[in-house]
């Protein structure tokens, strides 16, 4: 299959053995929104459920995989080239389950069972690895496919029970994987999903004095201070800032701009459909849901610096085929003096 072609996600609906389970992970939102679109897209066609791995594995695995990650990500997120960059940090963990087997997975595995799943979904390299290792352990019958959720290669995709897995859907080309991937696994580029909505919106263009501020589900990036920016000396500009679980950010914008009704924060939100359809730009780190649901609403994307490696990609990614660009006060403010149609 040659890997130019992307496909829709739901044209490769026939390669899924029902009932589906799509199993994203919390570690970082985005990823489990993109679990939301695919089973918007693949809902009609048989039953497909969906569910975090951090409720289907051990509180030891979620504190290796998620709280470890969001501690890093806050406090030092420097190391983040380490893990991203060094074997050392994928490799042990999968060198512990090849030899030693010490994960035990009773919720996993009986949530398959209960279900009769035959086909499960992993979005990101986090829950592939989780299922593939049941799967290698119980022998169960079930089909694998791992989902890409990155414009770049991901070093965590090499260190996989690869002969449990039956294939790949990537964002990205096989080459730009970077992953040596077995005979047997067969591999689709994809152009991955967005929830119902959001393409609609790009109908109706948005108003270029209201934009939308946000970091990311956990508010990690400099939210008063961009605000601050932005309030000062455009009295017409209206500011919705998204601050997730940050909630330091939240009291601080709150107490900062009360005096200023333009400047609305907002706490974790299910969706940024409300918000999209007010506003004509989205300044945030380049964030995966984020990008999707942005550029297919057709809003003007301003790029703040991300979280190392991943986000790098996805920026490089928006950069090139988003006509996105990085957050100036003069990039943002020549946008909204462009002229629009009528």
């Amino acid at each position: 299959m040659p890997s130019e072609r992307f496909f829709e996600f739901d044209s490769l609906a026939e390669n899924f053995q029902p009932p589906v389970l799509i199993v994203s992970t919390v570690v970082g939102r985005g990823v489990f929104v993109i679990g939301e679109a695919i089973q918007q897209k693949l809902a009609g066609r048989f039953e497909v459920l969906h569910v975090p791995i951090e409720e289907l594995v051990p509180d030891e695995a979620i504190d290796e995989d998620l709280r470890r990650y969001k501690f890093i990500s806050n406090r030092l997120p420097w190391l983040l080239y380490l893990i991203y960059k060094v074997p050392i940090f994928y490799y042990r963990k999968y060198a512990r389950e090849k030899w030693l087997s010490k994960a035990d997975l009773p919720r996993l595995r009986e949530f398959l069972e209960t279900h009769k799943i035959r086909t499960v979904l992993c979005l990101s390299h986090r829950p592939a690895f989780w299922v593939a290792t049941l799967k290698r352990r119980r022998k169960l019958p079930i089909q694998i496919w791992g989902v890409g959720i990155e414009f770049g290669r991901n070093l965590g995709w090499q260190y996989q029970f690869w002969e449990e897995i039956d294939g790949l859907l990537s964002p990205v080309s096989r080459e730009d994987t970077g992953i040596r991937l077995p005979e047997h696994v067969r591999f689709y580029s994809i152009e991955l999903p967005v929830r119902n909505g959001f393409r609609e919106l790009s109908g109706t263009p948005g108003d270029p004095n209201t934009v939308l501020l946000m970091c990311g589900a956990w508010g990690q990036g400099p939210l008063a201070q961009i605000a601050g920016i932005l309030a000062m000396g455009r009295p017409e500009l209206r500011i919705h800032i998204v601050c997730g679980d940050n909630q330091a950010a939240y009291e601080q914008i709150r107490e900062r701009f009360a005096d200023n009704p333009n400047v609305q924060a907002h706490q974790t939100t299910p969706s940024v459909y409300p918000y999209l359809r007010e506003c004509g730009s989205v300044i945030s780190k380049p964030g995966i849901a984020t990008l999707l649901e942005s550029h297919a609403a057709g809003r003007k994307i301003f790029l703040l610096k991300g979280m190392p490696v991943a986000e790098d990609h996805n920026a490089r990614y928006a950069l090139r085929h988003m006509d996105a660009e990085w957050f100036t006060e003069e990039a943002f403010d020549r946008w909204r003096r462009q002229p629009r149609g009528l």
